[in-house]
């Protein structure tokens, strides 16, 4: 059985369905009466590990077979560390991560009889809640911002859900944060289930991150030395170290990582609170191009701070063209397809790399979050780089 655990004070319940501690305000987690356990492969999806999800009635279990993603060696870009590890979150059914919060999410409004979602998203989650809630028969309102990334509108656009542009959504923090209450409001009045991407908004849901780090420990047989994670709102990250904590609290494995937040210069929140040593604060404007990342309000930043001190680890932030850089190293160097927003960690690490952080000795994982068809203008920005030469039939004999 799972419950609700105010993060912050002693307030907790196993009956209540809240976004926010009612004593106090703060982000609630879930937690459990039994610790993690080893995955049950009868089960689809990420829900081979129903024992630490909250999952009430089996009967109205949503699942795609999402997760169980491959974890594949660098072959090339490996240099400055003993082992480097990819995870390819893009091979999920949708094409991200997003598809583990939705299928426990859309799982959990099916539990509780809702009928419609509303959700923000500047595109992989606003794809994988409209996909799951398809599978669920449930309606979907959606609310992006207006310099979305169109092939991952044009995506959400085929599922079906009505999709509204909020003016400066993405760079204006007055705006997201209006925009997230305001959601709260609309769900609340129509009696509908937000289902932002967040540990703020949607703590049950965002319990399907967790799974990627026990599956990074079954599949390396132990916890990674590093974990480089990509970093917009920070539930991503937040999720992913509780799922390494908890790995470890059952004994499963005899050490904990260090986790990296790495995020876009211009839009770097959670970066420089980190390297001011003060909570995070909303910042003004967002001068990164990097689709998925621009968050001016990050609303899990503060647990990404927790997180970095919690495990050793640190945040740090990379020039866009380093993202863009390492997006098509990625694919010309180890055949992996990634958007910029799952790129952005490799870039974090060549930077840790060359400024002498790393020993050389460290086992290292980097999540690759996205596939590189969903941000069609950084597709189309690689392609560029290449030419596509016309011949004859006859010159084919010729080529060398």
């Amino acid at each position: 059985m799972s419950r609700l655990a105010c993060t912050s004070c002693e307030w907790q319940s196993a009956d209540a369905d809240l976004s926010a501690c009612p004593a106090c305000a703060a982000t609630l987690d879930v937690a459990y009466d039994s610790p993690a356990s080893a995955a049950r492969p009868e089960l689809p999806g990420l829900w081979r590990y129903a024992a630490r999800l909250p999952l009430r009635d089996p009967a109205q279990l949503v699942s795609m077979g999402e997760g169980n993603t491959a974890l594949v060696r660098a072959a090339r870009l490996g240099d400055g560390v003993a082992e480097l590890h990819f995870k390819l979150e893009g091979a999920n059914p949708t094409g991200s991560y997003k598809d583990r919060i939705a299928a426990v999410g859309i799982t959990r409004l099916r539990e509780l009889g809702k009928h419609a979602w509303a959700a923000t998203s500047s595109g992989n989650a606003g794809a994988a809640i409209a996909a799951y809630g398809v599978r669920a028969g449930l309606d979907g309102y959606l609310f992006t911002l207006e310099r979305a990334a169109r092939a991952k509108i044009a995506q959400i656009l085929a599922y079906g859900p009505r999709v509204f542009a909020v003016e400066r959504l993405g760079y204006d923090p007055q705006v997201e944060q209006a925009t997230w209450r305001n959601i709260a409001a609309l769900c609340a009045a129509r009696g509908w289930g937000m289902l932002v991407t967040a540990r703020r908004f949607s703590p049950h849901a965002m319990e399907g991150v967790k799974t990627i780090a026990y599956e990074i420990c079954e599949q390396l047989g132990g916890a990674p030395d590093l974990v480089y994670v990509p970093v917009g709102g920070g539930g991503l990250l937040s999720a992913t170290w509780k799922g390494f904590v908890e790995w470890h609290a059952a004994g499963l494995v005899d050490r904990l990582p260090q986790m990296v937040a790495v995020q876009p210069q211009g839009c770097d929140g959670i970066t420089q609170a980190w390297q001011a040593g003060h909570a995070v604060r909303p910042i003004d404007g967002c001068a990164s191009t990097i689709s998925g990342l621009q968050l001016t309000a990050p609303p899990d930043g503060d647990l990404v701070l927790r997180a970095l001190r919690e495990s050793g680890g640190w945040a740090r932030s990379v020039p866009d063209d380093a993202t863009y850089a390492a997006q098509a190293e990625l694919a010309a160097r180890e055949g992996l397809f990634a958007e910029p927003a799952a790129a952005i960690t490799l870039a974090g690490l060549r930077a840790d790399v060359a400024a002498g952080r790393l020993r050389g000795h460290e086992r290292v994982v980097c999540l690759l979050t996205g596939s590189g068809f969903k941000d069609a203008s950084a597709l189309q920005r690689m392609a560029e780089r290449r030419a596509v030469q016309p011949i004859t039939a006859d010159d084919i004999v010729h080529i060398r």
